[in-house]
């Protein structure tokens, strides 16, 4: 058979035709507004996406009432869309709220989308292979008709998806992007299903082989078969990743030039008398420490001249082989370098490369004048999406630092104590606020945590959701949950004095949102249009699969900074973290004047570090 012959067969089949048409439904649905604005290239990806969900549906469920002994097809789509719509409308907001509901609602949801297309599809064939006493010419301007008809019915459907730009406050995606990203998300869609039919039929023509060889029927070698070319596949696509990612494990002991000498104060890790090795605290460690504030550059931001360096420590996951040999340098690095006689004690949880956000801990030694130590622990050197794995050794390290601190200044007099605060963004905040999960609030009293603050704590943190839910062991006056400096200071004073532990939050930031359970379950953020909260479009509807993909791709998005423009938005904190920072952590002496000065300096050094790493693009050996 040749190439075009064996595509129109295999498109003839009801089941691809059906699978198809939802998969073209889906791509249209993915193209509505969702949490942040995606580049055309990204847009594609959740067009592939989408059409791929849609497809499976659809065929998934078109094979399965193909093998039912039925003569009408068409009867069995009506009443099993009717059927499910119905489920969906009555049953589906009584039960919902819950995850098995959720999953049976959802699974009805679908049935109904596969059902309605099933039956628009088996009308039109029906209708075009009965097109009457003038044969192929009736039928071909019946389906000519059809189609027309389908092509104006989809251009509506899409022109209305793209209107809800609009409606919610966005300008729309400009027409010819809109064109490209379905056209190649199209195209990335058909190459990833042509590589599963491909596999298909190596697997079923190696069975047949097999069958020939050895005996035995072919259906019984199609497991093995299967396996071993599949296998195959993971195992090429392993080794591909592992090569990757071993590269980007590699770049974590590159050294940059602007970073390549050691600091020559003690105060900070690698530093003279240090413990650890400059070269050992990795790509992350060396930036960090070589940025630490001295006392001249405080004073000049403030305007005074009473400052004290700042204090930096550092432990590279290089340093030492174990957790408790890293914890254990990193308390020898806090004493050697006077941390526990400073008034104020950040213990930071990095992300996932080892990155310890500067703005906070740069603004903490302003704000403190220089009287503040910080410390954290690298857990990983790959970026945060990559090291989810990683989350239970980050929780486990960064609850011994804890209890060794703890352990550190119980030893000491109640008065020469430094206050310990805490603080993560992202990843290093899950992995924070992991340390607590089961011990209710008492715990962090109880480890001396004074005060914290968390930015963009993803979606799956545990430790926020049970905070939040309240319940025994829980005082819920103590934490808050804000978008921005502007919504705290809208809190009513007597509100506000008692917080202590702060999670600052954007509602559009899809870090914050995004679970595997937005692909089942409608997220209490797309509730009625009415009542989310702000930054959420008003137009967007949730589509099960289809949202997935799009908050999916928003994570990626969330956080592309330009250096020193300091955004509030998705999961770029900046704007609002030297604020956040002041009240957080009861840094607020200080004038208007020298906030404002605080925040040009750091949106200075942001620029001025940016500079560096451009510079280190030339490694040193």
């Amino acid at each position: 058979m040749n190439p075009a012959r064996a595509l129109f067969s295999f498109l003839a089949k009801p089941h691809v035709q059906t699978g198809l048409a939802l998969g073209a439904a889906a791509a249209i649905e993915s193209n509505q507004p969702s949490l942040m604005v995606r580049p055309r290239t990204d847009q594609a990806l959740v067009v592939a996406g989408s059409i791929a969900s849609g497809y499976l549906v659809g065929s998934g469920y078109s094979q399965v009432i193909g093998r039912l002994p039925v003569r009408s097809p068409i009867a069995i789509d009506a009443v099993a869309g009717a059927a499910a719509a119905t489920f969906v409308s009555t049953i589906g907001p009584k039960i919902e709220s819950s995850r098995p509901g959720a999953l049976a609602v959802t699974a009805a949801r679908a049935r109904s989308y596969a059902a309605t297309t099933a039956l628009a599809t088996n009308v039109l064939r029906h209708g075009v292979r009965t097109a009457g006493p003038y044969g192929r010419l009736a039928g071909g301007a019946a389906g000519v008709a059809a189609a027309a008809v389908l092509a104006g019915g989809a251009f509506l459907y899409l022109r209305d998806r793209l209107d809800r730009y609009g409606t919610g406050g966005r300008i729309s995606p400009d027409g010819s992007d809109v064109a490209w990203t379905l056209a190649v998300g199209t195209g990335v869609a058909t190459v990833v299903g042509g590589a599963v039919m491909a596999e298909r039929k190596a697997a079923s023509a190696s069975a047949a082989a097999l069958s020939r060889a050895v005996g035995g029927p072919a259906a019984m070698w199609m497991p093995l078969t299967h396996g071993l070319i599949g296998g195959g596949a993971v195992l090429a696509g392993k080794f591909g990743m592992g090569q990757l990612l071993g590269k980007i494990a590699a770049s974590n002991r590159s050294t940059e030039v602007r970073y390549s000498a050691p600091p020559a104060t003690g105060l900070v890790s690698g530093g003279p008398g240090s413990a650890v090795q400059f070269d050992e605290l990795g790509l992350q460690g060396r930036r960090f420490v070589s940025e630490a504030s001295p006392a001249a550059r405080i004073d000049e931001v403030l305007g005074e001249d009473s400052s004290k360096d700042a204090i930096r420590v550092y432990i590279g996951v290089e340093s030492a082989d174990t957790i408790e040999a890293r914890v254990a340098l990193a308390i020898e690095e806090l004493q050697r370098t006077g941390a526990f006689d400073r008034s104020l004690l950040v213990v930071g949880s990095p992300a996932g490369t080892g990155y310890f956000n500067y703005i906070p801990v740069e603004a903490a030694e302003y704000l403190s004048r220089g009287d503040v130590a910080s410390v954290a622990i690298q857990y990983g050197s790959l970026p945060s999406m990559l090291s989810t794995s990683k989350i239970p050794l980050a929780i486990e390290q960064h609850g011994a630092l804890l209890h060794a601190i703890n352990g550190e200044l119980n030893q000491r007099d109640p008065a020469d104590r430094p206050r310990v605060v805490l603080y993560g963004e992202s990843l290093g905040a899950q992995a924070s606020q992991g340390a607590f999960i089961g011990g209710g609030t008492a715990v962090l009293d109880d480890l001396g945590v004074n005060r914290a603050l968390w930015a963009g704590t993803p979606y799956a943190g545990q430790w926020r959701r049970q905070i939040f839910a309240g319940g025994p062991g829980i005082d819920s006056s103590i934490f808050a949950r804000f978008a921005s400096i502007e919504e705290y200071r809208d809190t009513p004073n007597e509100a506000r004095s008692e917080v202590r532990y702060f999670f600052l939050d954007h509602y559009e930031d899809p870090v914050t949102r995004f679970g595997l359970d937005i692909a089942y379950r409608r997220p209490t953020w797309l509730g009625s249009a009415d009542q989310r909260p702000p930054n959420v479009s008003r137009s967007q509807q949730w589509v099960p699969a289809v949202t997935f993909w799009q908050t999916a791709i928003d994570t990626k998005n969330a956080a592309t900074v330009i250096p020193g423009e300091f955004k509030a938005l998705g999961h770029d904190y900046r704007a609002d973290l030297a604020q956040f920072v002041s009240v957080a952590y009861g840094l607020t002496d200080v004038t208007d004047g020298q906030m404002a000065s605080i925040e040009a300096r750091l949106r200075r050094s942001e620029i001025e570090r940016a500079a560096k790493i451009a510079d280190g693009k030339e490694l040193v050996e």
